[in-house]
């Protein structure tokens, strides 16, 4: 009797550690199943990630490009701005009170005011082909 309860529990204990192999390996097999899942969840994030830094890169390229031209729309504005005060200027000194005489010869203020009116246009021409040359200004 005693030799059959001591077989009966060796069998059931190489049946219970049988159970217990196939448990871990279907626990193994689950675990395999979930890693392939979060590795595949992980490389679709990193792939997201990627497009996301390369979407924004191209988004700063973009406002770059709009800032660059805004400054030369500036740049042209200040150089036009600055000849446009030349003439200013010499209409203001012809506008003062002062008794120099000029006032009195017939066709000086059109000669001074063409004069200076091309002088305007040539020194804005300068500056443009000036900062053309040097990459300040670019045409496309």
């Amino acid at each position: 009797l005693g030799k059959l309860s001591i077989k009966s529990m060796v069998s059931s204990l190489s049946t219970n550690s049988s159970i217990v192999e196939n448990e871990v390996a279907e626990v193994e097999m689950l675990l395999e199943a979930y890693f392939m899942h979060f590795d595949n969840t992980y490389n679709r994030l990193q792939n997201l990630n990627e497009y996301i830094k390369d979407t924004e890169d191209m988004v700063n390229i973009k406002l770059d490009q709009h800032r660059n031209q805004l400054i030369t729309t500036d740049l042209i504005l200040t150089a036009f701005t600055c000849a446009m005060a030349m003439v200013t200027t010499i209409a203001g000194i012809f506008g003062m009170n002062l008794d120099s005489g000029l006032q009195e010869v017939e066709g000086v203020f059109v000669q001074v005011t063409v004069a200076s009116c091309v002088g305007a246009v040539g020194m804005f021409a300068l500056f443009v082909i000036w900062a053309w040359r040097y990459g300040l200004l670019v045409f496309a």
